[in-house]
């Protein structure tokens, strides 16, 4: 007789890549630590939370003491009157008096003019050639004297004017009597260097 046919094989072959640990019995089972790592969590948080509310009320309390006190913004502040001291007397030193050397001064300007010009008139109203001569320029001084001749005679009264003009020609304006007669005229000053200040002329006309 022929033997049958051999039948399917139904026993367990491991597969590759499947593998399973099989269930261990009679020890306890493992605890999971997710429990631990959530509560360590929670208490790194309070204890940033305390140390941030600590570092605020430090903030709030050092800038309530820089502050000023409420209201006293509004308050004006107030003004103090000094009275005046009376001043410590103080003890001049005493000081030597530098020599002076006597300066000779040319008098330049209008006012300088003026005051020759006046000078000039009062010679003029003496009828005094020779002092009118001396004010004059150096290359006036023989001409003062002819003018004087043609011009005037006593009795003669003139006054001086304001002086008009500026360096180096001013003009003194001249009215007044002479002869009887009302005249008008002007003296003319010069300051040339190197002459001082003199009289360069004068002349006079009828009213």
């Amino acid at each position: 007789m022929s033997s049958p046919p051999p039948g399917p094989d139904y026993t367990w072959q491991p597969q590759p890549g499947n593998y399973q640990s099989a269930p261990t019995y009679g020890q306890p089972p493992r605890k999971s630590r997710a429990g631990l790592i959530i509560a360590l969590i929670v208490v790194f948080a309070l204890v940033a939370l305390g140390a941030i509310g600590v570092l605020a009320v430090r903030l709030v309390n050092d800038r309530r003491t820089s502050d000023p006190e409420p209201g006293s913004a509004a308050v004006p502040p107030q003004t103090t009157t000094t009275r005046p001291t009376a001043a410590r007397p103080t003890s001049a030193r005493p000081t030597t008096p530098r020599p002076v050397s006597p300066r000779t001064t040319t008098a330049t300007g209008a006012a300088a003019a003026a005051v020759l010009g006046q000078r000039f008139v009062t010679q003029l109203n003496a009828n005094n050639p020779t002092a009118a001569a001396a004010l004059a320029c150096e290359s006036s001084r023989q001409l003062i004297p002819t003018l004087m001749r043609t011009f005037l005679a006593p009795p003669t009264k003139l006054s001086a004017g304001r002086v008009i003009g500026r360096e180096p020609t001013f003009v003194v304006p001249l009215t007044g009597s002479t002869k009887g007669s009302t005249i008008t005229g002007v003296v003319v000053v010069h300051q040339i260097p190197p002459e001082p200040l003199c009289v360069r002329a004068f002349q006079v006309s009828p009213q």
